[in-house]
């Protein structure tokens, strides 16, 4: 990962238990034993999430290069997840929201892959993570109408 800390600044929500110990993640919640540089436990860090764990940069040099570094873009990325019966792109944001350059090239990406993407917007009261947010999509006219339910119309974009 190199210096980027981004999964454990507790941008992608988790609980990690390292034998009778908890450490819950969350935006605004990092990891205890990131140092901002890097794990202080990295030898010793639990198989999961922080050893399988792998953000769409990580995995795909081809399709996310040095720019789509989390630190770098703005987003972690994740590909081939599966939402409700699709496969798709999930993006979250590495703050508040995903930059909105950042957000145009996984627009593109998705769309020339011919795969939807699921992005996140977090909400913050006085600048601190609320936990709540918004859930916004870009697809095709058949991933719209097969999530309605779930993202709103306002927040789903055709390609």
């Amino acid at each position: 990962c190199g210096d980027c800390t981004a999964c454990c600044e507790g941008w992608v929500e988790d609980r990690i238990e390292i034998g009778s110990k908890v450490i819950e993640m969350r935006p605004g919640k990092p990891c205890e034993h990131c140092t901002g540089e890097g794990c202080a436990i990295y030898e010793e860090r639990p198989t999961d999430p922080c050893r399988v764990f792998n953000c769409a940069w990580l995995l795909n040099e081809a399709d996310f290069p040095d720019e789509m570094r989390p630190d770098r873009c703005g987003a972690i990325v994740l590909v081939d997840r599966p939402w409700k019966t699709w496969d798709v792109v999930q993006a979250m944001p590495v703050g508040p929201e995903i930059p909105i350059d950042t957000l145009e090239s996984l627009r593109r990406f998705t769309q020339e892959k011919n795969i939807p993407l699921v992005f996140y917007e977090r909400e913050t009261v006085d600048g601190r993570f609320t936990g709540g947010g918004r859930q916004r999509a870009y697809g095709s006219a058949e991933f719209a109408s097969a999530v309605k339910n779930h993202v709103t119309a306002s927040d789903m974009v055709r390609f």
